[in-house]
């Protein structure tokens, strides 16, 4: 049997389904969809969770596409075009109806039934490892539907607690690193932690300040690397040279990641009030994200 294709596109109508501002500057490292979140709990959960959890979905999925499909047949009008587009959304819709048909045919027969998502966030169900993604008509209605779906399924299976989405996720952080000062003929004096973030300074004076200034400064740039390398793991496109540290006008700091200004939402406020070297920040992030040990001096101070 061949893989179930559940992707349709909507273009063709006018709604895509992707919003119209796809192209917008995104944030990243945010709460997922309550749907994403409740598929994550299942990860350990019993089989019989997995089966359900696919059940409520299919027959969700299939009232979407007929709904859809019945509204479309009012909406022909004088406008040949359009209604030739229409003709072949229909057709396509059709189609993926047929194909759930088959989804649902093959879950009544199938020995291993999982539910999983990718590392873009795309939830699908397995069926012996055949994959049904899943997907709604429009997507102005997909919060809706997600929510009536896990409403009937959390009143039966255990869905823990799900988060507002769009939310920034909680940052795990290292809150000491060990470092030692570092003198030389050659160059001037520096605290260096040992994660290789190091601050240059003109002379030894205060040296227990600017160790906390530096330790501070280390700490939070490990946090970043760890967010941006969850970032990757999720698909997410990082541009080590367009990384940037700015100010919110309403406060807290924004992370600029790539070209589109796709950005985070971190707690970095060591990092926003000094001016550091970017060149030398960014390649020590890099490598970092990279697992690769570097020393970069990001803290020059006159």
């Amino acid at each position: 049997m061949r893989t179930f294709l559940s992707l349709i596109l909507l273009t063709t109508l006018g709604h895509g389904v992707l919003p119209a501002h796809a192209d917008a500057p995104r944030q990243l490292y945010v709460q997922p969809s309550a749907l994403l979140q409740v598929v994550e709990t299942l990860k350990d959960a019993p089989v019989q969770s997995h089966m359900a959890f696919a059940s409520l979905t299919l027959e969700a999925m299939v009232q979407a596409y007929e709904e859809e499909l019945g509204e479309s047949g009012l909406a022909r009008g004088a406008d040949a075009a359009r209604d030739r587009r229409l003709d072949r959304w229909r057709q396509a819709t059709a189609l993926q109806l047929r194909e759930l048909d088959q989804a649902w045919q093959w879950l009544n027969v199938a020995e291993d039934v999982r539910v999983r998502a990718d590392r873009q966030g795309q939830v699908m169900l397995l069926l012996d490892g055949r994959p049904v993604l899943v997907s709604w008509p429009r997507m102005r209605d997909q919060a809706r539907r997600e929510a009536e779906l896990l409403q009937r399924f959390c009143a039966d299976y255990p869905c823990g607690e799900t988060r507002a989405q769009g939310t920034a996720r909680a940052v795990q952080g290292a809150d000491w690193v060990n470092g030692a000062w570092s003198f030389s003929q050659d160059r001037r004096p520096g605290w260096e932690s040992e994660t290789g973030v190091r601050c240059e300074y003109p002379d030894l004076r205060d040296r227990e300040a600017r160790e906390a200034q530096c330790r501070a400064l280390a700490l939070e740039l490990d946090t970043l690397a760890r967010v941006l390398a969850q970032v990757q793991r999720e698909g997410g496109r990082i541009e080590w040279q367009a990384i940037r540290v700015h100010e919110e006008p309403g406060g807290g700091q924004r992370v600029t990641v790539n070209a589109r200004e796709d950005f985070l939402l971190l707690p970095l406020e060591a990092v926003s009030r000094h001016s550091l070297d970017w060149r030398a920040t960014q390649r020590w992030l890099e490598r970092r994200v990279r697992g690769v040990h570097s020393a970069e001096t990001v803290l020059h101070v006159p």
